[in-house]
This record gives C-alpha cells, sequence and structure tokens, in this order.
C-alpha cells in the first residue's frame, strides 16, 4: 500500500503541475486564436487522437498487466508498436486530404501532416514508459512528463503568438512528444528494447487487438460530437463545444488522470498476488466520489464566472453548455475503475463487450442531437452518461461480485460531502445583486465557501478520504524529514 501511495503522490504532483501548466496554456489561447481557429484545432486534434490510439496498439497496457515478462516480450512489444505507427503515419497523411475536404477546412490536411511526425518518434518511448509504469516508478514519470508538458506550453504560445493559428498547437504536440521520448530513453538506457523481434507476436496481438478496439471505440464516442459538429454545424461549433467540454474535464484531469496510471498496474499486481479485487474496487469509487462530485457541482454553479476567467469574453457561449456537461458528467464517476477492473480480473472481452452494448445507441443519441445545435448535443449527455455507467456496472459487478447495495454504501457518504460543498456557493449566489454572473470577488468567496463546506462535510462524516489524506500527508512528511536526515549525514 505504501508503494502505491507513493506512485499517487508522485502521480498527483505530476498531473496537478501539467494541469496548471495546461491552464495557463488553455488561458492564454483562448485569447490569442478565435473560436473558429479552435474548432479546426479541434478536429485536427480528433483526427490525431483516434490515430494515436490506434497507434498505441494497447501494447503499453500490456506490458503493464502481463503475468510473465521477459526481454524477448519487451522486444517483440516494441516491434509492433514501431510496425504499427509506421502504417498509421502512412494511412493518415494518404487521407488527410479526404479529411479536409470531407469537413471543408483546407487547413486540416496540413494540420494532420505535422503531427504524423511525432508518430515517427513516440514507439521508442512508448515500451519504456509502461515499464516504469509497471514497476510503479512514478516519480521518474512525473519529471517527463511535466517537462514535456513545459516544452509544449513553450512552444504553443510562443508560436500562437507570433501567428501560426491552429498549427502552433500541432507543432507543440510534436516538440513535446520528441522530448518526452530522448527523457524516456536518458532515464532507461536500455538499447536492447530496440533490437526487432516477432517472438512472441500471437499473444501481443491478441492483446492489442481487444485492447485497442475498446480504447479506440470509446475515443470515437468521446470525439464524435466534434466529428458531428463539424460536419452539421461548421468549425465554431466544434471550438465552442470542445472549449465547454475542456473547462468541464478540468476536475477529472486533476484527479483521474493522475489516478489513471496507477489504478492499472496497482490492481494488476494486486491480482498477480491472489488478492480480490472488490474491496479495492469499492474504496477507488468512494475516495474519487468525494473529490469529482463537489468539483463538478461547484464547477455547474460558477460556470459563468469559471468560463470568463479561463476563456476571456469571448466564449460566452459556453456557459449553459459547461453546466449541463459538468452534471452529466458526475454520473461517470466511477468509469476511470472499469478498464483496469475488467483486465485485471481477466475479462477484457467484457470491456469490449460493454463498450459494443453502451455506444452505438449513446452515439445515435448524439448524432441526432447534433442534428438541432449545440444545447441539445449537451443535454444528451444527461441520458447517454447514466446508460454507459449502468452497462459497465452490470459487467463489473459479475466480474468481481459487487451487488447494488454496495455501491450505495459506497457512494452515500460522498453524496452527503457533495450537499455539503454546494450549500455555501448556493447561498452566495441567491443573495448576490448579479445572479449566475458572479463578479471575481464574490467568485473568490463561493470557491472558499464551498471548500470550507467540502472540508466540514469531510471530518463530520469521517468519510475515508480523510483518513487516507492523513497517511499521504504522514508520508510526506517522513520523506521530508529523511530527506532532512540524510542532508545532515552528508554534511556531518
Amino acid at each position: 500500500m505504501s508503494a502505491i501511495r507513493r506512485s499517487v503522490i508522485a502521480s498527483f504532483a505530476d498531473k496537478y503541475l501539467s494541469q496548471v501548466i495546461a491552464v495557463a496554456t488553455l488561458a492564454v489561447m483562448s485569447r490569442i486564436l478565435t473560436p473558429a481557429e479552435i474548432g479546426v484545432y479541434m478536429l485536427a486534434n480528433t483526427v490525431i487522437l483516434l490515430a494515436d490510439n490506434l497507434r498505441l496498439f494497447g501494447i503499453g497496457t500490456y506490458i503493464v498487466q502481463a503475468r510473465d515478462l521477459d526481454r524477448a516480450a519487451i522486444r517483440c512489444a516494441f516491434t509492433v508498436t514501431l510496425v504499427v505507427s509506421i502504417g498509421v503515419v502512412l494511412g493518415v497523411n494518404l487521407a488527410a486530404f479526404r479529411i479536409s475536404e470531407f469537413f471543408r477546412a483546407p487547413e486540416l490536411a496540413h494540420l494532420v501532416g505535422i503531427s504524423t511526425l511525432a508518430f515517427c518518434v513516440l514507439p521508442f518511448g512508448a515500451p519504456i514508459v509502461a515499464l516504469l509504469q509497471r514497476e510503479l516508478a512514478f516519480t521518474a514519470l512525473a519529471w517527463m512528463n511535466v517537462a514535456a508538458a513545459c516544452i509544449n506550453a513553450a512552444v504553443t504560445i510562443a508560436l500562437g503568438a507570433t501567428g501560426f493559428g491552429p498549427a502552433s498547437y500541432v507543432w507543440g504536440f510534436v516538440a513535446a512528444s520528441a522530448a518526452a521520448t530522448i527523457m524516456a530513453i536518458l532515464f532507461r538506457p536500455d538499447l536492447w528494447i530496440f533490437r526487432p523481434s516477432f517472438f512472441g507476436v500471437g499473444r501481443i496481438l491478441s492483446f492489442g487487438a481487444l485492447s485497442s478496439s475498446v480504447t479506440l471505440i470509446n475515443t470515437v464516442y468521446d470525439l464524435l460530437p466534434r466529428l458531428a459538429l463539424g460536419r452539421l454545424l461548421g468549425v465554431d461549433a466544434v471550438g465552442i463545444y470542445a472549449r465547454a467540454m475542456t473547462v468541464c474535464q478540468l476536475p477529472d484531469r486533476a484527479i483521474v488522470s493522475a489516478l489513471q496510471p496507477v489504478v492499472l498496474p496497482a490492481m494488476a499486481a494486486h491480482s498477480r498476488s491472489g488478492g480480490h479485487l472488490r474491496t479495492g474496487y469499492l474504496r477507488g469509487l468512494t475516495l474519487m466520489s468525494a473529490i469529482q462530485w463537489p468539483a463538478l457541482i461547484m464547477l455547474a454553479l460558477l460556470a459563468d464566472p469559471v468560463v470568463r476567467i479561463l476563456l476571456g469574453p469571448q466564449w460566452g457561449e459556453t456557459v449553459p453548455l459547461v453546466r449541463i456537461i459538468a452534471l452529466a458528467t458526475m454520473t461517470l464517476a466511477p468509469a476511470f475503475l472499469t478498464f483496469p477492473v475488467l483486465v485485471a480480473s481477466g475479462r477484457i472481452q467484457d470491456s469490449l463487450l460493454s463498450s459494443l452494448i453502451a455506444l452505438p445507441p449513446s452515439m445515435l443519441i448524439m448524432i441526432g442531437a447534433a442534428t438541432i445545435g449545440l444545447w441539445q448535443v449537451a443535454a444528451s449527455l444527461l441520458v447517454i452518461a447514466p446508460l454507459q455507467m449502468l452497462v459497465a456496472l452490470l459487467f463489473v459487478r459479475r466480474a468481481i461480485g459487487l451487488t447494488w447495495s454496495d455501491l450505495l454504501v459506497a457512494a452515500r457518504s460522498s453524496a452527503a460531502m457533495t450537499i455539503g460543498t454546494a450549500v455555501p456557493p448556493t447561498l452566495v449566489l441567491a443573495l448576490s445583486p448579479n445572479g449566475f454572473a458572479l463578479g471575481f470577488g464574490e467568485t473568490a468567496l463561493a470557491i472558499v465557501a464551498g471548500g470550507l463546506g467540502w472540508l466540514v462535510a469531510l471530518y463530520l462524516l469521517d468519510h475515508p478520504l480523510r483518513s487516507e489524506l492523513s497517511s499521504v500527508l504522514r508520508m510526506v512528511k517522513a520523506t521530508g524529514s529523511g530527506r532532512r536526515l540524510s542532508d545532515r549525514a552528508a554534511g556531518e
């Protein structure tokens, strides 16, 4: 458990620093580029993400979860990644012109073409990153990720300020990818990994086909609003919706993205040692919902000032979308645990089946909403998100023996904490003459009041998160004390 906590601490430090950098980049670039330019980039980014998920082919997940991993398997994993990446680079460049024609955005082909430069270098870092995750070496990963985020931000903002437009984002991605690959090799210069081998390729291809299918299907669904809006309503609509989604994902990126890299390695190690996944799943749900739900309810309440502060005055159309998306996202609190639990329990095929059941109707609902307008696309998530979570829970219950009462017990104290968090800022809004359009001082008061409400609820309810935070603080203090003692010893 201490190794997992250390990994979580390192991952949180990584993601929070990266998130601060990303938010700063978001604020600056939202004031440099227009909604139409952001929309063009988001369409390009959609193609990039789809291609990148196809390129990954689930190889990193294979390395992390494999019970027996030898040099031959690692070399084969690298070889498969390299071959798939070369195929993706060729395919994307051949399709780039057709893609720009489909969305009636000529600049799209150029942006997509630039992005494939990153796909040429990423295969050399991917197996090393997966090995570091398997070994829970998240301190090294944190250094790599934060450095790459700084390079990404610096290149993106510098090029954006000098008139590169949407291409500034793509060049930032290329620069960060190259830097991350170089740092991965420096952290672990095991050059034998790069000797091509196809020994054991059948096992890797079998796992990769299932894993990448799950990832690709879910990625297509996540990116579907951009694709539908880009085709039906134009690039301006893509930019507005994408920025609303980005704002709503800030709590998720600060919390889930920090835990996500740790969850699968931890659960896989727990399963390899013969442990039961049920307890870990319920505890993860309890801890996650105690942070995510209050953060999202605060975002829904304070959407207007948050958008004005983060994005600037030209993004006012995103405010109602942020409110709806934040509320819909609350139902997805356990979602980040679904894939790791099913993989660790040997039921990766259930993850694919779950996606095949839930996502087609979700896509139809969303496409139908996109034919009407932006608000309707956001509102469709109020139906889609609960549907997807219900299907996922049905499979998770079967995999690890959960009951519905287990889930309710795990979530009820977090629901009470969410209410405790929401009441103080709701009072600030009710008493404000500006309604939801709070001024800066009122916004600060509402945030502080919500934070105090969360802390009071945390202590009054004696939520499990309280003991977890105490353990983390003790570990941080112990680490600091150990370093001071080491420094003293070195000085003597």
